[in-house]
C-alpha cells in the first residue's frame, strides 16, 4: 500500500484560487469564497462498475491507515483529503475517481490552510546546507520540531510564490455549445409518458446532451471563473475534466451532522406561463415530481441517521431556473463516512426516477448517449470521513477536445414534451454562457 506523508500549515489568505489552477486539469470545489483547490496529483484512484463506491471507501480507508500526518490542525476538508467524481450508473463508460492533490489549499471562515502530500518513498531531506549545524541531533524531539518548522516554512514560501507568479486569467474566445433542436428529446419524453401511463414507472428523469469542440489551449479556468461568478450559491467544481456549478447537495457530513438538499420541480426563469397555470409551489404536477424525489432521499437516509427533519418544499431562484427545494438535516446514527452516505442515496429520484430500476432501464433505452458522470456524485472526503457531495448537474465532461454537457428533467404524468425541451435548454444555459464570450 502506498504510504503518504502529509504536512498542513496555515498560509496567507487566497481569496481567488482560480489563477493558481492547472488550466488543463483543474481541481476545484468552491462556493461563495470557500472550499478547496488542488495542484498536481499525488494519487489518482480509479474505480468502475457496481462496486465502485465500496472499492473507493475501502481503498481510501487503507490509504488513511498507512499515511503519516504532521502539522497544524486543518480546517474542515483540509489535511489529507481527496476530490472525487463518480459515474452515474454501474454501466457508464467514464471511470469513477478519487484524486489526492500534491498540494491542497483549503479556505474556510476567512482562514487558509495548505497541505503538502507526497509518497513517503520519494521524500528527500530539506536541501538546506545549514541544517545539520542547526539541529542538535542527540535530541530527536527537538530535531523533529525543527524539521517541522522548516517544512512548514517551505510550504508557506511555495504558496506565496505561486500566488505572486499567478497571472490573471487570459481573454479567451467563445466556443459554441451545440444541441439538437429538441425533437429527439421530445420524442423520448413521449415514450417515457407511455411507460408511465402503462404503470411501468411513476417518474423517469431524461436528459439530453450538447457538445462543444474546444480549440487547442482552451483554458478551463476561464469557464470555471464564469460559472463561479454567475452562480455563487452553487458548488463550482472541477475534477478529472468534469466541471460544473451544481445547486444540489446530495449529502454533506461534518462532525456527525448530516444535510442534504433535494431539487425537483423546475421552471425556466423568465418563461411565460400559460394563462391559468398555477404557481410553481401550487402546481400539482411539479409537487408530485418533487415529493417523489424528497421521499427517495428521506427513505434512503433514514436507516443511517436519527433526528431526521425535512423543511420544504420552498422555491429557490437561480439565474436560469426556479426549483422546488426541500432541505434535509439529521445526525449520524452509525459509523458511516460521507462517501458511504452518498452511495446509499445515489441515484435519487431527482436524477433517476421511481421506481429506480425501471427508471434506469428507461434512461438506458431512451437517452441518446452514455451519461458518464453527469448526475453522479462529485465532491470530497477527508481523513475524518467528513465531506460534501453534490449531484453533478449543470455540468460538462472534457475528453480530448470535446466538451459534452447534459441537462435533464423529471417526467411524470402530465409532463409536456415541449416544456421539457424548454427546461433542458434553460439548464444547459450555465455551461453555454460560461463557454461564450
Amino acid at each position: 500500500m502506498l504510504e503518504l506523508l502529509t504536512r498542513t500549515t496555515p498560509v496567507e489568505d487566497i481569496p481567488d484560487p482560480l489563477p493558481l489552477l492547472d488550466p488543463a486539469d483543474p481541481l476545484l470545489w468552491w462556493r461563495d469564497g470557500e472550499g478547496m483547490l488542488g495542484l498536481g496529483r499525488a494519487v489518482t484512484l480509479t474505480f468502475s462498475g457496481p462496486e465502485r463506491f465500496t472499492q473507493a471507501r475501502r481503498v481510501w480507508a487503507a490509504l488513511l491507515g498507512a499515511a503519516e500526518r504532521h502539522g497544524a490542525t486543518p480546517a474542515v476538508g483540509g489535511g489529507l483529503a481527496a476530490l472525487g467524481t463518480f459515474a452515474f450508473d454501474d454501466a457508464m463508460s467514464r471511470p469513477s475517481v478519487l484524486i489526492v492533490p500534491s498540494l491542497l489549499i483549503t479556505r474556510r471562515g476567512g482562514r487558509t490552510w495548505a497541505t503538502r502530500i507526497v509518497d513517503r518513498a520519494r521524500v528527500t531531506p530539506p536541501d538546506d546546507p545549514g541544517l545539520t549545524g542547526r539541529i542538535p541531533l542527540p535530541d530527536p524531539d527537538q530535531a523533529r520540531a525543527e524539521l517541522d518548522r522548516l517544512e512548514a516554512d517551505r510550504i508557506r514560501a511555495d504558496v506565496a510564490r505561486l500566488v505572486a507568479e499567478a497571472a490573471p486569467l487570459p481573454d479567451q474566445p467563445g466556443v459554441p455549445l451545440v444541441a439538437d433542436d429538441g425533437a429527439r428529446h421530445a420524442a423520448a419524453v413521449t415514450r417515457a409518458l407511455e411507460r408511465i401511463d402503462a404503470g411501468t414507472a411513476r417518474k423517469i428523469v431524461l436528459a439530453r446532451p450538447a457538445h462543444a469542440t474546444l480549440p487547442a489551449g482552451h483554458d478551463l479556468r476561464v469557464t470555471l471563473a464564469r460559472l463561479a461568478a454567475a452562480y455563487p450559491d452553487c458548488w463550482t467544481f472541477a475534477v478529472d475534466g468534469f466541471i460544473g456549478a451544481s445547486p444540489e447537495t446530495l449529502v454533506a457530513v461534518r462532525g456527525g451532522h448530516v444535510r442534504a438538499r433535494v431539487l425537483a420541480g423546475t421552471r425556466p426563469v423568465g418563461a411565460t406561463d400559460d394563462p391559468g397555470r398555477p404557481d410553481l409551489l401550487d402546481d400539482p404536477k411539479e409537487r408530485a415530481e418533487h415529493d417523489l424525489a424528497a421521499r427517495s432521499v428521506i427513505d434512503a437516509l433514514a436507516p443511517h441517521v436519527r433526528d431526521l427533519r425535512a423543511d420544504g418544499p420552498h422555491v429557490i431562484t437561480l439565474p436560469n431556473v426556479r426549483h422546488l427545494a426541500t432541505d434535509v438535516t439529521a445526525e449520524l446514527a452509525e459509523r458511516l463516512d460521507s462517501l458511504g452516505l452518498a452511495a446509499a442515496l445515489h441515484p435519487t429520484a431527482a436524477v433517476a426516477g421511481v421506481p429506480r430500476e425501471a427508471a434506469l432501464i428507461a434512461i438506458h433505452e431512451l437517452e441518446p448517449e452514455d451519461r458518464g458522470r453527469y448526475a453522479g456524485p462529485v465532491g470530497w472526503i477527508d481523513a475524518l470521513g467528513d465531506g460534501e457531495w453534490a449531484i453533478g448537474l449543470r455540468s460538462a465532461q472534457r475528453i480530448g477536445d470535446t466538451l459534452t454537457a447534459w441537462a435533464g428533467g423529471g417526467i411524470v404524468a402530465g409532463s409536456d414534451p415541449a416544456r421539457e425541451v424548454a427546461e433542458t435548454d434553460a439548464k444547459l444555459r450555465p455551461v453555454r454562457d460560461a463557454l461564450a464570450d
